[in-house]
């Protein structure tokens, strides 16, 4: 095979890539916009498409189903629409440097903007599993994986495994349940939960600073 064979096919294989990722993007933001506009139950596949701009057919390569598209939409919300795992972020890494009070600062900044760009459409799974065992059995998982991250969060910001009640606590504290009750409830700021989080994460995670 010549090198310039090799190269077109390369060059082919680069937009095939390239399509394929933008394809992916017109679908998540579709569907973002049409699941809270329309809830889980009145949003279909083909109505995505035809949102996207796209066949039904390029949507099932990207997502096999509507649970899936949901989980893709949650995944880019927490990423920020970034191709990284969420521990990799800069602003979640900065949970890890500083003193305790300035990785708790980082930790509840972060988790604000996670709320902000994804407690809507994370709530989307929440009605979807009153209606879907499988969409019920996708947000148990997804409550064990925030648990899990919870953990690992307060881990960095404490500089060391936390303990279990410690880790209880702090999954409440930072459920998206709470954020949407107060901020669409109560009406409180972004700036006033993110104060008031500091504040009750400080009472659970500062004792074991001294110990």
């Amino acid at each position: 095979m010549s090198r310039l064979h090799l190269m077109a096919r390369t060059y082919s294989s680069d937009l095939r890539t390239e399509r394929a990722r933008l394809n992916r993007a017109a679908v998540i933001d579709a569907a973002h916009a049409m699941f809270l506009s329309r809830g889980w139950v009145a949003t279909t596949m083909a109505d995505v498409a035809s949102a996207a701009g796209l066949t039904r057919q390029t949507v099932y390569q990207q997502f096999d189903g509507k649970l899936a598209l949901l989980d893709g939409c949650i995944d880019s919300a927490l990423s920020n629409g970034l191709d990284s795992p969420v521990r990799q972020l800069p602003d979640y890494e900065k949970m890890g440097t500083g003193t305790f009070e300035e990785r708790l600062a980082a930790g509840a900044a972060w988790l604000r903007g996670a709320h902000e760009r994804s407690a809507a459409i994370q709530h989307v799974l929440d009605e979807a599993a009153v209606v879907d065992p499988v969409a019920a059995q996708r947000l148990s998982v997804r409550e064990k994986t925030r648990w899990d991250e919870n953990r690992w969060a307060a881990g960095l910001i404490l500089g060391g495994p936390p303990p279990d009640i410690v880790v209880d606590a702090m999954w409440l504290l930072t459920a998206r349940s709470v954020w949407l009750r107060l901020t669409r409830e109560r009406g409180w700021t972004s700036e006033q939960w993110e104060q008031w989080f500091i504040a009750h994460a400080r009472t659970e995670l500062q004792p074991r600073t001294r110990s």
